[in-house]
């Protein structure tokens, strides 16, 4: 039987910043596997939200290999918004091709560069979706940018952990390639989260529903880009507070003139 071949890794701190989030993941393999890949590129903790299959299998720990302990420290959490608390910034993964937030998207080499300079102002989430429908748009509005794995048309759909070997290969290729950059300037020092800014996100689309500004058949039209907007702004914690009670205010103001 051939050996098994062990990649060997100088360590590096800024993978560390780096967290998987898995949303519902359905098979307790593939959460093992991603353990095992994370253990390989040293990545940061390992997010469950809302699990669909029980991470401490013996399948699971099997396909873990040497990354059981990724499995012992995993988080498991009921909500999305429980896996963003602290990350500066969300990026989701996805086969989907939308209008709406299509010119948005990064192959995995840019989405690794839009890691390498942003990881110096605190952890960045990594989202992947179930192996039947991936992630839910409800999820693609919690990030601030969208990756996409080209692949052949015929067949784009990947598995969970080959998907999320790539990114995470790409990320670590990117960081340990040279300095990282210097922490930006434009960044706010108590800078919005992507959970703050998930929770902005969903109450500017209830307020903007409820003054009938978005489509209700369509409200991804403009929420993408709305979301979009959002990032680039670059909100402090306090600037996205005023913007959640003035959604707050929208609403209720509009739904006591009803």
């Amino acid at each position: 039987m051939m050996a098994e071949l062990h990649t060997t890794i100088t360590e590096h701190p800024a993978m560390s910043r780096l967290r998987i989030v898995l949303v519902r993941p359905q098979v307790a393999g593939n959460i093992g596997a991603v353990a095992r890949l994370m253990e390989n590129f040293e990545a940061g903790a390992l997010y469950l939200v809302d699990p669909q299959a029980d991470a401490f299998s013996p399948e699971a720990l099997r396909r873990s290999a040497h990354g059981a302990r990724r499995l012992q420290e995993a988080r498991v959490v009921r909500e999305l918004n429980e896996a963003l608390e602290g990350a500066g910034l969300c990026i989701g993964a996805t086969r989907r091709v939308g209008p709406t937030h299509q010119a948005e998207d990064l192959n995995p080499r840019e989405m690794a560069e839009v890691v390498r300079q942003r990881i110096g102002e605190g952890d960045v989430a990594l989202l992947f979706g179930s192996e039947d429908n991936g992630l839910a748009r409800e999820d693609l509005l919690a990030c601030d940018t969208i990756v996409r794995i080209p692949a052949g048309t015929h067949y784009p759909t990947l598995n969970l952990s080959h998907a999320v070997a790539i990114c995470l290969y790409e990320v670590f290729v990117t960081l340990t390639g040279g300095p990282l950059p210097e922490k930006s300037i434009n960044r706010p020092a108590e800078a919005a989260d992507a959970a703050m800014m998930n929770r902005l996100t969903e109450k500017l689309q209830h307020a903007l529903s409820t003054i009938g500004y978005l489509r209700p058949e369509k409200p991804d039209h403009l929420m993408f880009p709305i979301r979009h907007i959002l990032s680039r702004a670059n909100l402090s914690r306090a600037e996205a507070q005023i913007l959640i009670g003035l959604a707050q205010q929208i609403d209720e103001f509009a739904r006591y003139e009803k």
